[in-house]
């Protein structure tokens, strides 16, 4: 017995659902696996986050804890100019005299510049320098005295150890580095670099 339809054209079976009622199904079907995917991806990480947080060292048994960073200071500058690190407790006496100082002067410069003249200052000096000098630029007094009476008088006190020699040059030197001090303040020039006579 043959079929004579055998090998001819067929009709596609109808579904008798509508084609948005099929299209759901499909929807449903993508978007059940897509939220088994996305559950077992989560779960995958969860486990691998455990995992790791158990198998790392423990840092707190190994070592003790670290100290607590000291606060940052003002920048100070070098005898260049140049900002260095603040002060710190541990930092040098210049430094420190540096940061203590009101009216923001150089204790490298200062220290230096008392030094030129031959006489010998330690590091540990630049804070008792930059009192005397802070003291002096308070006054706001542009033109000073090469004897000036009030910082002769404050470096004999700070420094008794001082001949009157060598307090009569400290005196000028820091009258010169005072002066130097309010003209920059004040954006002008200091009086001894105006005279005609080289100061």
């Amino acid at each position: 017995m043959s079929d004579t339809n055998r090998g001819a054209y067929r009709d596609p079976e109808k579904n008798p659902r509508p084609v948005y009622a099929r299209l759901g199904d499909r929807v449903a079907r993508i978007r059940v696996r897509t939220l088994g995917l996305i559950g077992a991806l989560a779960v995958l990480v969860i486990g691998l986050v455990t995992a790791l947080a158990f198998l790392r060292p423990d840092a707190r048994d190994d070592a003790a804890p670290a100290p607590a960073a000291a606060p940052s200071a003002p920048p100070v500058a070098n005898a260049n100019g140049q900002p260095m690190p603040g002060p710190t407790p541990a930092s040098p006496p210049v430094a420190q005299a540096q940061a203590s100082s009101r009216f923001g002067l150089n204790a490298q410069k200062l220290l230096d510049e008392v030094r030129s003249h031959g006489i010998t200052f330690s590091d540990d000096d630049a804070a008792k320098l930059v009192q005397i000098g802070d003291a002096n630029v308070a006054r706001n007094q542009p033109d000073l005295t090469a004897d000036d009476p009030q910082i002769r008088r404050q470096l004999t006190q700070m420094f008794p150890s001082l001949t009157d020699e060598q307090a009569k040059i400290e005196t000028s030197c820091l009258a010169e580095y005072v002066e130097r001090e309010i003209a920059l303040q004040h954006h002008t020039v200091p009086p001894d670099e105006r005279d005609d006579h080289g100061g």
